[in-house]
């Protein structure tokens, strides 16, 4: 179990990692350039995460259900269900909000540096939530 509680810790923490280090030093990086390279830059980054994170959030997902059942009886089994919800609902949204205004900047719409403005509004939020989700589980899982 304290390999699987690891592994667990380690695949949601560094997702959680990877989203902070793209609004915290990629993006501000890339708005420093000239807008035909910020869109190269975007596009490129999001053709690449297109196809890294849904696997990633889909192993976060499994891993923290399983991490869940593992758990059914503790105590702690109510942080651990607030923290799929947390991820669940985050996920979802990632699909039906975020993506699509990537897709909409990579694609390079007329108004895409709006439209980016707006995803990194919205990706703060993703990430102040994933990282309730990921401190929640770090509580249960290291106490």
């Amino acid at each position: 179990m304290h390999l699987f509680n690891m592994a667990t810790l380690f695949v949601v923490l560094t997702l959680v990692g990877v989203e902070f280090s793209v609004s915290a030093f990629m993006n501000p990086a890339v708005c420093r350039l000239e807008p035909e390279s910020q869109l190269k830059m975007l596009s490129r980054s999001a053709l690449v995460l297109g196809k890294v994170m849904p696997v990633w959030y889909s192993v976060s997902t499994l891993f923290l259900g399983i991490q869940t059942w593992l758990c059914w009886h503790a105590p702690a089994r109510a942080i651990l269900l607030t923290t799929d919800a947390i991820w669940v609902f985050i996920s979802v949204a990632s699909i039906f909000v975020l993506v699509p205004l990537a897709s909409r900047v990579a694609e390079g719409a007329a108004d895409w540096q709006r439209i980016h403005r707006i995803w990194d509004r919205r990706h703060r939020v993703r990430i102040a939530a994933l990282a309730t989700a990921a401190v929640l589980l770090t509580y249960v899982l290291v106490r």
